[in-house]
């Protein structure tokens, strides 16, 4: 019985403990680097222009699989971390300010004195909806060498 559990107990702790695969993408110029692990939801562009999104998975050292499409290393145009939540709140930014503008020239068609205060919310709204997902660079691959690290 002890060492059923001590069995059990090592190969608990072998996949608790062992090192997962990354991408690693490594500027040119000063040297930092951007890990992606696996798992992580990115935007690929590769050379011949075709996009994947979706969840980022390490095949081998040469190759990376995003929604079980398959991308060599020396493929990759452009990778970039793509997150659901912030594309949502992206889009009803630009929403809320869009209807704020229309509203605004509403109010000024009918000659109220709030358009200027709604055409001000809708640009200020839409301005923050632009910067709010910009968070994560683009990373292209003329600047960055990737690599896969374990």
């Amino acid at each position: 019985m002890k060492k059923l559990i001590s069995i059990l107990l090592v190969f608990l702790s072998l996949t608790t403990v062992a090192q997962n695969k990354k991408l690693e993408a490594a500027n040119k110029v000063n040297g930092k680097t951007v890990l992606f692990e696996s798992g992580t939801r990115v935007k690929i562009t590769t050379l011949d222009r075709k996009k994947f999104v979706g969840d980022l998975a390490v095949k081998d050292a040469e190759t990376i699989t995003v929604n079980g499409n398959d991308v060599a290393l020396s493929n990759i145009g452009s990778i970039k971390n793509y997150t659901k939540g912030g594309r949502t709140a992206k889009n009803i930014l630009y929403g809320v300010g869009a209807g704020l503008i229309v509203g605004s020239g509403v109010a000024g068609a009918a000659k109220s004195g709030s358009a200027f205060a709604l055409f001000m919310g809708g640009t200020a709204t839409a301005i923050t909806g632009a910067l709010v997902n910009n968070k994560h660079k683009t990373l292209v691959y003329r600047n960055y060498i990737f690599k896969v690290v374990e």
